[in-house]
């Protein structure tokens, strides 16, 4: 190489995200790109490489396009060249709306990889393929078709960057299983290091722990907020890398200290009635509440029979914190099935298991002094059947006066 290289590595910032339809939420997308900006004119590298998902939205609202160009517009006078592909969530899935990282690219913003002739861009140090999000059922597939008609030209003089949106499919990576991806063995060979975006857990890999020949590295920067409550614990931020005249790589983590913070716990709610499981959970949130968290109890385990997850109250749930920006319950908790109801000819009467089944039912709707309701609940069966309205107001009228 004629010279060092740093280089930085970011994707999935994600613009325009509303999350949970809080304004709040929009603004920490936009201040963790924000807060990256400011750190990247700082390091001021070589050349800035966005790998997807710049925006949330194919069709970002105006005032995330005027935000997203202003930051560029910050590097640009900061003469840091700006390289991307557009990702999933920035393409559409059609020719006619596109990606809007195209007019980016046409008022000079940004170079669109994708829209550059051999989708890539040269410098006298670096060559860098780019390769966005490829639509389909067979990524490999799609791939493997892309390269053919853009056939990528690395250059073993210089240092050799592929950029793309799409998960490769690894162990070493910790790619979810429910993402189809691709092996490492489809990617072109020939480059020194492979930038991702699409994964939102940052990852580091040698190109040797992959089967892949170089001594150079496979990476996902991961997001710069949290995009899924899953994602709360992953760090935030991007790569520079740092590449001397002998190809010598040094990657560094860039963190960023002004995300949102996630406080995310688990609560199991097995046996309880649904207003008592709801008087636990609140009195949990209160006890977790936290100034301008955001707050996601996972609910789960199993409620008794004859409760419904519809009565939890997450309503309540949700408003039993104070000082926290959201209160978003998962639940994952499920209903427990009733016990099933003999015909008289086995052991027991068939009185004695419907006795049994109402008692079960009662407690979880939390009722008190379960079997007596049960009890007066067979009673009634008779008289109603019978259509004896006097026996059954009488039964009734008892019940009331017990109470």
């Amino acid at each position: 190489m004629k010279r060092p290289l740093d280089f930085a590595h970011i994707a999935d910032i994600h613009l325009g995200y509303m999350q949970y339809g809080l304004e709040a939420r929009l603004q920490d997308f936009n201040n963790a790109f924000r807060e990256a900006v400011d750190k990247l004119i700082e390091i001021k590298p070589d050349f800035i490489l966005i790998c997807g998902d710049l925006f949330h939205h194919p069709r970002p609202s105006n005032m995330t396009l005027e935000f997203a160009i202003e930051q560029l517009c910050r590097l640009k006078s900061a003469g840091i060249p700006v390289l991307a592909v557009d990702g999933s969530h920035d393409s559409a899935p059609n020719s006619v709306t596109g990606t809007i990282l195209r007019p980016l690219d046409r008022a000079g913003l940004l170079i669109h990889l994708p829209s550059r002739p051999g989708s890539c861009y040269e410098g006298d140090a670096y060559y860098i393929y780019g390769v966005g999000y490829l639509r389909g059922r067979s990524k490999e597939a799609v791939l493997s078709d892309y390269v053919r008609e853009f056939p990528p030209r690395p250059d073993p003089s210089k240092f050799n960057v592929m950029a793309f949106h799409m998960a490769v499919s690894h162990e070493a990576l910790g790619v979810p299983r429910h993402i189809r991806g691709v092996s490492p063995k489809a990617l072109p060979p020939g480059f020194d290091y492979y930038a991702g975006g699409h994964i939102h857990r940052p990852c580091l890999v040698r190109l040797l722990e992959l089967g892949l020949p170089g001594q150079g590295y496979l990476a996902y920067s991961g997001s710069t907020e949290t995009v899924n409550y899953r994602e709360a614990d992953y760090d935030k931020g991007f790569y520079l890398i740092h590449v001397s005249t002998d190809k010598h790589v040094e990657v560094e983590r860039i963190g960023l200290e002004g995300v949102r913070k996630f406080v995310v716990f688990e609560e199991d709610i097995t046996g309880l009635s649904p207003p008592k499981a709801t008087e636990l959970l609140a009195d949990r949130i209160r006890a977790m509440d936290e100034r301008e968290a955001v707050l996601i109890p996972i609910i789960t385990g199993e409620l008794p029979p004859g409760a419904s997850l519809s009565e939890v109250d997450l309503t309540a749930i949700r408003s039993a914190a104070s000082l926290a920006l959201a209160v978003r319950p998962v639940l994952r908790a499920y209903e427990a099935e009733l016990p099933e109801l003999t015909m008289p000819s086995e052991r027991e009467d068939i009185r004695k298991r419907a006795y049994r089944h109402l008692v079960e039912i009662f407690k979880g709707k939390g009722v008190e002094e379960p079997e007596k309701l049960a009890e007066a609940a067979i009673e009634l069966i008779e008289p109603l059947l019978a259509g004896d309205e006097k026996q059954a107001m009488a039964l009734l009228e008892g019940l009331a006066h017990e109470d």
